[in-house]
């Protein structure tokens, strides 16, 4: 679509007062073919996948837009073949809903699991960061399944207690925008530690899970409320590069900053800087492809680059200092960039991705 910087300040104005439904929620996203780096998991036969989408409440059903984007109440499930047709139904519905996919081996493979399948019955769900979508994750998945691990990206664990089985360790991931989303869960969402509570949460609400087939930031994240109802378990938390305090590269001038606190409440939408495009990668394919607390307590090992333009390492080993957990881990990757996961042009070119990935299933292994 066309960018039209004076119908992005318009619009949300229009829909909020009820005079315009945006026609695809997604702007073309729902329906775009298959991008040519994740055919190789799309199309392997020994790989299981299916897409999903949540609903949750519209935007009309809420006093504010904090109270819409705060909110976990879930109204109706669906498996999905992101067709058009859907994203008309899906409109009727609101037109707020989440889409996920989940991947999975369930057959051993010819030539064996790898690290001995200890991923087997485990749950990774991986949260991407901003600007980006999930499918980007494709070219990592192989590594996690071969090991038996199931991906989501992302997913909603708990529906395995609604069926009668037990909650599966359950692993939380994420990288730069991403990252962050893990950390604020786990802090406004504290984890439970007894799945048999988590069950009984769930059953006491229909509404809790539907059935099958149907800048700088970590000091300021809100506390979970009284109210707050049990949630999965989380066996531990790998984080990559969270967006917990900006790379002064990546941040406009204080002119730029305080102009922009001040027209926010009339053009909130329309970009004012740059951000972090442009400081993501020193690979110009990657610029291409890329179009908090000491209650956050799991185990948990966090990673980031030192030459970050987007988000700076310093943040987060002020945030692991702050960290409760016995069982927390950081390291800081050297000349790696913000994106750390960079698929190679070849097998010299790839080393640091692969480092990454070993790093990452080797420390969930551990804790399977």
């Amino acid at each position: 679509m066309s960018f039209n910087p004076v119908w992005e300040l318009v619009e949300p104005y229009l829909i909020q007062s009820g005079l315009y439904r945006v026609p695809d929620p997604t702007y073309g996203r729902y329906t775009l073919p298959a991008h040519p780096p994740h055919l190789p998991l799309i199309d392997d036969p020994d790989v299981t996948s299916k897409y999903r989408r949540i609903f949750l409440p519209p935007y009309s059903d809420f006093r504010t837009y904090n109270e819409a984007y705060d909110s976990t109440k879930i109204i109706h499930a669906e498996d999905v073949q992101l067709t058009t047709e859907e994203i008309i139904s899906g409109v009727k519905r609101g037109g707020r809903w989440v889409c996920y996919s989940t991947w999975e081996i369930r057959d051993e493979p010819e030539s064996g699991w790898e690290a001995g399948g200890r991923g087997r019955g485990k749950d990774i769900v991986v949260v991407h960061g901003l600007g980006d979508y999930g499918l980007r994750y494709t070219p990592h998945v192989h590594h996690f399944l071969k090991a038996g691990f199931r991906v989501m990206i992302p997913d909603l664990p708990s529906q395995d207690l609604l069926q009668g089985k037990d909650q599966r360790k359950v692993f939380l991931c994420g990288a730069s925008m991403g990252g962050w989303t893990v950390l604020y869960y786990l802090l406004k969402y504290p984890p439970t530690s007894s799945s048999s509570h988590v069950a009984s949460q769930v059953s006491a609400s229909d509404n809790s899970l539907p059935p099958e087939g149907s800048g700088k930031g970590y000091h300021n994240l809100e506390r979970p409320s009284e109210e707050e109802k049990a949630r999965i378990h989380v066996a531990g938390a790998y984080v990559l590069c969270p967006m917990v305090e900006v790379s002064k590269e990546s941040r406009p001038s204080k002119l730029i900053e305080n102009i922009g606190r001040v027209i926010k409440s009339v053009a909130g939408p329309l970009p004012f800087a740059k951000g972090v495009r442009g400081n993501v990668s020193d690979d110009p394919r990657v610029e291409e492809d890329f179009d908090s607390d000491r209650e956050i307590n799991v185990p948990i090992r966090l990673v980031h680059g030192n030459k970050d333009r987007a988000t700076t390492h310093i943040g987060t080993l002020k945030l692991f200092d702050r960290l409760p957990n016995e069982d927390k881990e950081i390291e800081i990757f050297d000349g790696y960039e913000h994106v750390m996961l960079k698929v190679g042009i070849d097998a010299k070119d790839d080393e640091k991705r692969q480092r990454v990935l070993a790093d990452w299933r080797s420390w969930l292994l551990q804790r399977c």
